[in-house]
């Protein structure tokens, strides 16, 4: 895709959150480089876009123009579950200011996580990791347990999709599991994460991410729960000075 299609699927017609019991309406996420891109509530309205929705802002086309998630995956419909635009092998170099996103959907909820970085390269030290959703009847139960079936992309081009399982206690707070690729072996451990209402973050610095050997260690993970009984969540891994490890993920209760 060039970076005149992109513009138009954007121009041309074509943080609140919710603590445990309590349901508000907001537009959430996150971007681990808001000079690069920025999540939040898309502004487009025309052709096959909806303001309103949670939507993404890039530098190269501009900051506060967010365009809407849903409108982008229906334009370019994922494939095995994960869109992307701006492949490079396909795009001329005029794509660059654009750069190349990989992105998915959290099952039936309104919820997106991805990738971008300004090259196929992920250690281009541009590569950014963002979610971004409507947390609209939000509520996270205080007691019990559940297991989340999640999926996750770092290095998607190498990688393919992350998948794996979270398993949420929510007597003591905490989320712990892992994700990996099938073909590479490429995994993100995420530790122990605390769970406070709706927020996910970490209590101490130790995800991991290996493939044979360690590749990344001392790494923090924030994100957020989502719907009902917290149905869905969302996130990010970071390993500060190791950006090309970091890894969105996203997914729903087993």
């Amino acid at each position: 895709m060039t970076r005149s299609t992109f513009k138009t699927l954007i121009l041309a017609p074509i943080a609140a959150l919710a603590l445990c019991g309590v349901a508000q309406a907001a537009i959430v996420g996150q971007s681990t480089d808001t000079t690069q891109l920025r999540v939040g509530t898309s502004t487009i309205n025309a052709g096959p876009h909806t303001s309103g929705k949670p939507g993404v802002a890039v530098a190269g086309i501009g900051l506060s123009s967010y365009v809407d998630f849903a409108g982008l995956q229906a334009s370019i419909p994922p494939v095995n579950g994960v869109t992307t635009i701006n492949s490079p092998s396909s795009a001329p170099g005029s794509h660059n200011g654009m750069g190349v996103f990989n992105f998915a959907k959290v099952s039936n909820a309104d919820l997106y996580f991805g990738e971008w970085s300004d090259t196929a390269n992920v250690a281009d030290g541009t590569h950014t990791v963002y979610y971004v959703g409507d947390n609209t009847g939000t509520t996270v139960p205080t007691t019990g347990s559940a297991t989340y079936a999640v999926k996750g992309i770092s290095g998607y081009a190498a990688n393919g999709p992350l998948t794996g399982t979270f398993t949420a206690n929510f007597g003591a707070s905490t989320l712990s599991g892992s994700i990996a690729s099938a073909s590479t072996g490429y995994t993100v451990n995420i530790g122990s994460v605390g769970i406070s209402g709706a927020n996910i973050a970490s209590t101490t610095s130790n995800a991991t991410a290996t493939q044979s050997t360690t590749l990344a260690s001392g790494g923090s993970v924030s994100g957020q729960f989502f719907g009902a009984n917290a149905a869905a969540l969302a996130g990010l891994v970071t390993f500060g000075g190791n950006s090309q490890y970091d890894t969105a993920f996203g997914g729903t209760k087993n």
